[in-house]
């Protein structure tokens, strides 16, 4: 009941999100495919990326599993931040990408949405604090790493992923390089798309 509630609260703040965006930073029809192309786009693509996450970590540890595929959880963020420029575009993209995730029958259900809000809201850091004038590399990798900061959160408070202090500690910085990595990736992808 609770992932239910939260799940409509952040539909909410997605739809007024995007009634703000629509009037304040003057999203285009062309700026809201581009949100609906990403997001789908990445939700599909979040569902198989278990089955790869789950043989990695068989075969080389938590650790591993993080550094190599958490980030493509955070791609959908920078990518629509470096596709559209403007504000809260991050937050909307990873957001959208999470819903369409939470659509498709997996495990995760209704938390996925939750994920993508979070890690969406954490990259829009990136580009909030340079007051959305640079969309460069620097940024979507940060935006990208940022991301893997509410994700361990989650990840512990909803399924109890926790490790020992020492082991949690490298298991955050793989998350968070894992973002920086997938955050280059997104902005070298979304400037060829540009381009």
């Amino acid at each position: 009941m609770i992932f239910e509630i939260a799940s409509v609260l952040i539909v909410v703040v997605i739809a007024v999100a995007l009634y703000y965006a629509g009037k304040r930073a003057r999203y285009t029809g062309i700026d809201y495919t581009l949100l609906g192309l990403v997001g789908v786009v990445f939700g599909i693509v979040f569902v198989p990326w278990w089955t790869v996450y789950y043989i990695i970590k068989a075969i080389g540890g938590p650790i591993v599993a993080r550094i190599v595929t958490y980030g493509l959880w955070f791609m959908a963020a920078p990518m629509s931040a470096v596709l559209i420029r403007k504000p809260l575009s991050g937050l909307l993209g990873e957001s959208i990408a999470g819903l369409i995730e939470s659509l498709i029958p997996q495990a995760g259900g209704l938390t996925s949405l939750i994920y993508g809000f979070a890690q969406g809201l954490a990259s829009e850091l990136a580009y909030a604090a340079g007051r959305y004038r640079n969309f460069g590399l620097v940024t979507s990798a940060l935006a990208g790493g940022l991301a893997g900061f509410p994700a361990v959160a989650l990840d512990a408070l909803l399924f109890g992923d926790i490790y020992p202090w020492d082991y949690m500690f490298w298991i955050i910085i793989a998350v968070f390089i894992s973002g920086l990595i997938y955050g280059v990736l997104a902005y070298l992808v979304g400037r060829t798309v540009r381009s």
